[in-house]
Order: structure tokens, then sequence, then C-alpha cells
């Protein structure tokens, strides 16, 4: 990602997150942490968001314009962000509000299980809140086998 791409993620940020970011974090972001988009003939259909700490990352944020949503962009855009994290990177975790279903698939298939629940953390219409699952994508399992 970069700056000149701001406007096109904060775009589809507004579409499908009900607190998006600003513009001001996605310009952040684009300093601080890896930030990947995908693009299809210039055009940008979807942004994911990884902060590295250490020997692991945290999934902060990822979306796809809805228009394109089902096409396996996402799938692809998560596995080319997991890539770029190098070897180095032995675990992933995110959080995904619980009735997210669609982006629960798509973290299952690319190797994310569920390890916890995290109750009323997200904010939601009508004043409620809502759950979110917190997953974990353990990449490389052999850096946590001890006493052997």
């Amino acid at each position: 990602m970069q700056h000149t791409d701001i406007n096109a993620v904060c775009a589809i940020e507004q579409q499908v997150q009900f607190h998006p970011w600003t513009a001001t974090q996605f310009a952040d972001s684009v300093e601080r942490y890896q930030s990947t988009v995908v693009e299809q003939d210039g055009k940008i259909l979807g942004f994911c968001i990884m902060q590295k700490v250490l020997d692991e990352a945290n999934l902060l944020l990822m979306a796809i314009d809805p228009k394109y949503q089902g096409q396996g962009l996402g799938t692809t855009m998560l596995n080319d962000a997991i890539t770029r994290l190098g070897s180095a990177c032995v675990q992933i975790f995110l959080e995904v509000r619980e009735s997210n279903l669609s982006a629960i698939a798509l973290y299952e298939k690319v190797g994310f299980h569920q390890i916890d629940l995290r109750k009323n953390y997200y904010p939601a219409p009508n004043h409620q809140k809502e759950h979110a699952v917190i997953m974990v994508n353990m990449l490389n399992e052999d850096a946590f086998q001890f006493g052997q």
C-alpha cells in the first residue's frame, strides 16, 4: 500500500466496517505496518494490514470491496501477506466479529483456528456489543516444540 492508495482503501473500509478506520490511521499504517493491496486493472479491490512484532504478527485489518467478494481475492491477498512476513514469523493472531462467518471461513481456509472468544468486544448497532473470535495461524509449529 502506498499513500496514493489511501482514498481507495478508505472507500472500501467505509463499505464494510461498522467503525471504519480514518484516512490518518491508514496513512500511519503505510509507515508502521506491512500494508498490502490487491489490484486489478489499476483499481484497488482490497487491502490487508499486518503488524509484525518480533516473531509474531497481528492481522489488524483486511477487506475486499463488496462488489468483488467471493472471487478468491481475499485468500490470495492474505496468503501473499503471510508470505511477505517471512519465515521468521511463527504465528499470526487476529480478532474477527463472531457474526462475520465469511471472514471466519476465509481465515480457516488459510490455516487459522479459534483459540478464544472475547465477549462484548466490538460495538454493534443499537448500543449493543458483539463478541470477537480470537484466531491464530501457527505458521511454524516446530518453533513450539519444548523439551525435545
